[in-house]
């Protein structure tokens, strides 16, 4: 569970159990020793500091040209970009140290304020004494920005250390500066280990431990790809670009085996969410809809599927109407090709044309009339004579097509409004229609056939 808000101008996602964190500082620092207000005063510094630091490298991202999104969760912030990271080596460096510094600063400052007192009045130095209120709200504020920020500038990935030294590497070697920064991080890692088991320092021991899975993992997942044929991968934003790019193309393989390795190694609830978006996009376009929707089942509920992905798959298990209701959902976010397209075979399938045509005169911004004219005569196939007028009339002043009015006409004569069908067919006339055998042996104009203006009607068409 989550809720979101926006940061001078950048989403900000906080998962309920980022809170957990602030627990944890309260407990190290023996808030209920102090009294529970250092509860609440806990909880404020950690989430000022986490986001603070989180805003470090999304503004200097944003002021290179990403699209930033920040995402606090268990133990940590994420900042990820929304078209992807692609920087040079020393823009990197400087977006990764601007989090860090925002803590030194504040840190800094903090530390400078209780310092200048005599004797340093409000830090809580004696173990063995109960702090005041104040004394353990500056220390704890202290250390959550100031050492937290020093600790962060470990050369470990995926610590922001780890990403200027990969940055650095980079410098010199672009393919491969990634994966040298995760060997080195192995080591540092190994010797900090060491000193942590040494000194009985659990908690530290347990966050070491899970920084070299990550890193483990991650040179798997390379490695994978290496051996797979895949292009090398730095990241798994290049990866994420790489699948989208397959997704573009309809190459459904490298769509799934992206995703499947995404999965495996998703540091964050919302990469895996992503990787199973592309996952489901990857079964779909294999023919396999069934193992789509398993997919996004598996989602974490964080993120509700892509209308448009899922009114696909619901489209390809025979779910008509299921899908007119995702795809309504795509139309209404931003109509795209690909949506109309699906929404109009949909329709189709469920026979629902006067759903369409209701729906698109209360919207007449969400299809085009090329898509409307195809629903008519779609209609007009499948002996809705109402809806097909319906649509029409809707398409007609759009896109003033010949077919389309000659088409309403006939959906008229069906329904034994002959004078407004005659009326259709002038329209037809006048933009451009002219073919009099289709006028002659359509079987729908029949009884239009024996109307008094039926021949001065037809000699217009001859002329």
């Amino acid at each position: 569970m989550a809720f979101e808000l926006r940061l001078f101008g950048i989403p900000v996602r906080i998962h309920l159990l980022f809170f957990v964190t602030a627990l944890f500082v309260w407990q190290g620092f023996r808030g209920a020793e102090v009294g529970f207000a250092t509860l609440p005063i806990s909880l404020f510094i950690v989430l000022q500091a986490v986001l603070m630091h989180e805003l470090g490298h999304a503004l200097v991202g944003r002021a290179y040209g990403l699209e930033p999104r920040i995402e606090l969760m268990l133990f940590m912030g994420q900042t990820s970009w929304a078209t992807g990271r692609n920087l040079s080596p020393g823009k990197s460096i400087l977006m990764s140290f601007a989090g860090p510094f925002v803590g030194l600063v504040m840190g800094g400052i903090a530390l400078a304020f209780a310092l200048g007192l005599p004797e340093g009045s409000l830090l809580f130095t004696d173990p063995e004494a109960t702090p005041t209120l104040l004394q353990w709200t500056l220390s704890a504020f202290i250390f959550v920005n100031l050492i937290w920020s020093i600790y962060n500038l470990f050369p470990i990935l995926p610590l922001d250390g780890g990403n200027i030294l990969a940055a650095f590497f980079q410098l010199f070697s672009p393919e491969h500066g990634v994966r040298f920064a995760r060997y080195v991080s192995l080591l540092v890692i190994a010797a900090l280990m060491l000193l942590a088991l040494a000194l009985q320092a659990v908690f530290l021991a347990a966050f070491l431990a899970f920084f070299a899975f990550i890193n483990v993992q991650a040179l798997r997942a390379e490695k994978e790809l290496r051996q797979a044929g895949v292009p090398i991968i730095r990241s798994a934003e290049d990866l994420l670009h790489l699948a989208y790019q397959a997704l573009e193309k309809g190459d459904h393989e490298t769509v799934s085996q992206a995703a499947v390795v995404l999965h495996r190694h998703a540091e964050s609830t919302e990469a895996r969410d992503e990787a199973l978006h592309l996952l489901a996009w990857g079964r779909l376009l294999a023919g396999q809809p069934g193992e789509a929707r398993e997919a996004l089942d598996r989602l974490s509920g964080e993120r509700a599927p892509d209308p448009a992905l899922e009114g696909s798959v619901q489209l390809a298990l025979g779910r008509a109407d299921e899908a007119i209701e995702r795809f309504e959902e795509a139309l209404a976010a931003g109509p795209t090709e690909l949506v109309v397209k699906k929404w109009v075979e949909a329709i189709e399938r469920a026979g629902a044309y006067r759903h369409a045509a209701r729906l698109v005169r209360e919207r007449q911004d969400l299809v085009g009339p090329r898509a409307l004219s195809r629903l008519q005569a779609s209609a007009l196939g499948a002996g809705d004579a109402e809806a097909a007028f319906l649509l029409g009339e809707l398409a007609f002043p759009q896109a003033r097509e010949p077919l389309t009015a000659f088409n309403a006409a006939c959906a008229l004569a069906r329904l034994g409004r002959l004078d407004d069908a005659v009326g259709w067919l002038e329209k037809a006339h006048e933009v451009g229609f002219r073919d009099l055998g289709l006028l002659d042996r359509d079987e729908d104009l029949e009884a239009l056939r024996e109307h008094p203006d039926w021949d001065a009607l037809r000699a217009r068409f001859e002329a």
